[in-house]
């Protein structure tokens, strides 16, 4: 990352509608936040530069040097909708991801990467929520993938779908990656986040997509 400090160690916080308020961001630096992380998956490019420019005014005010970073989308791996606000996993209880376009539960949920059904295996390990939850694969019948919950949380609509070491052959770098890369390059971040990265080569794509940009990551 660029001009930060030379201790090594940041404190990275997602900002969101809860905490996109001048006084919140300056509440948050003052705590120690010294990297600003914007979620490109949610939101327009208007709402984040009003967000890039209330955390630029908030820095100068409290004196302290706050990088951002943008963390790219990636491709559309997720869960589709829930009937709840959120549900909870808990250990060792049973979830099914399955290829119907269903309205999701605490048994069960639709994903939107249909590929998924012919690469995973029994064993396999998955991870929803940003890797927060954890499920192991016992089964794949009937297009549904029938997994036992390892590490168990909360599960809101439309979160991550990650699937280490699997590849689906779909780039981690998409249009609308690059789409949002030269926005927030534009904008001035110190620093981009790329999700469901497979190999060395997605990385390799991302740093030349922004050379091409005319910036040198």
């Amino acid at each position: 990352m660029r001009h930060l400090p030379k201790n090594k160690t940041k404190l990275v916080c997602t900002i969101g509608p809860a905490s996109d308020s001048a006084k919140m961001l300056e509440k948050m630096i003052e705590a120690g936040m010294n990297v600003a992380r914007l979620n490109f998956c949610h939101g327009d490019f208007v709402k984040h530069g009003e967000v890039i420019s209330k955390i630029r005014v908030a820095s100068r005010k409290t004196g302290k040097r706050v990088a951002i970073l943008a963390d790219l989308p990636g491709p559309k791996m997720r869960i589709g909708d829930l009937a709840e606000e959120f549900v909870t996993l808990e250990r060792d209880a049973r979830f099914t991801l399955s290829s119907a376009d269903i309205i999701g539960n605490v048994d069960r949920v639709s994903i939107t990467m249909k590929e998924l059904f012919a690469v995973v295996k029994e064993g396999d390990t998955l991870f929803l929520n940003d890797g927060l939850i954890e499920l192991r694969v016992q089964e794949v019948a009937n297009e549904d993938i029938h997994c036992t919950v390892v590490v168990g949380g909360q599960l809101r609509s439309r979160k991550g779908l990650n699937i280490p070491g699997i590849d689906l052959g779909a780039s981690a770098f998409t249009v609308r990656d690059g789409e949002c890369m030269q926005f927030a390059l534009e904008k001035g971040v110190e620093a981009i986040g790329q999700s469901f990265v497979n190999t060395a080569r997605d990385v390799e794509d991302v740093r030349a997509a922004a050379k091409e940009m005319g910036f040198q990551p």
